[in-house]
């Protein structure tokens, strides 16, 4: 692996703190208040495990998760506004999601299986267990897992455990929506349900 490959970034040695970012579980804020801005990218705790097992053993890992149903919703929400994204994300827009435009007609593409592999390879749409287990691992790898519905309380908790000082929480890129609940049929519910079922499972959530 090349030097410019690690997910060890000058902020996270400087630190010693591994944020997993789960896409659209609020982790820009995040990585706005612990490292100084939105830096690193996506990446899996595996990747650290690979590149350095003995600082990923040593650093503190946390990461956000999110209610499955709603990060679906937002994720769809956020790559189908054009106003909001750039480059890749504005590709996958165009080549992907507008093949069936509309989160209803989106979400029951997702019953074929080739449209829904496609979806699922994005980074934005992969399972939260992708980016935070091990591989054959029944929990995930965090040493703090704090929820995006209860983001300000989890920021607090995490802050009291580092030793930092109390702050306002601040969310960023945030999508616009309905409440998740008011975007699902029960057909729609199934679908997604049965996509993240392991998520739903590990992370303690329901519809």
């Amino acid at each position: 692996m090349t030097p410019s490959s690690t997910p060890y970034i000058p902020a996270v040695l400087e630190t010693r703190l591994i944020f997993v970012h789960v896409p659209k579980a609020a982790g820009t804020s995040v990585k706005t208040e612990f490292y100084g801005g939105p830096k690193g990218g996506h990446r899996r705790i595996i990747e650290f495990a690979a590149h350095d097992p003995e600082r990923m053993q040593a650093f503190f890992k946390f990461s956000f998760t999110r209610n499955p149903w709603d990060r679906l919703l937002s994720a769809h929400a956020y790559l189908s506004d054009g106003r909001k994204t750039t480059g890749r994300d504005r590709r996958f827009a165009r080549d992907v999601l507008a093949l069936h435009p509309g989160f209803e007609a989106f979400v029951l593409a997702l019953e074929r299986p080739g449209f829904r592999r496609r979806v699922m390879a994005y980074d934005h749409f992969r399972t939260q267990s992708y980016w935070l287990c091990m591989p054959r691992a029944r929990d995930h790898a965090m040493d703090f897992l704090g929820r995006f519905e209860r983001f300000e309380e989890d920021m607090e908790a995490l802050r009291h455990r580092l030793g930092h000082a109390s702050r306002p929480a601040v969310r960023t890129l945030s999508s616009d929506h309905p409440p998740y609940r008011d975007a699902y049929s029960t057909r729609m519910r199934g679908i997604a349900g049965d996509i993240y079922a392991r998520d739903a499972a590990l992370f303690g959530y329901a519809f």
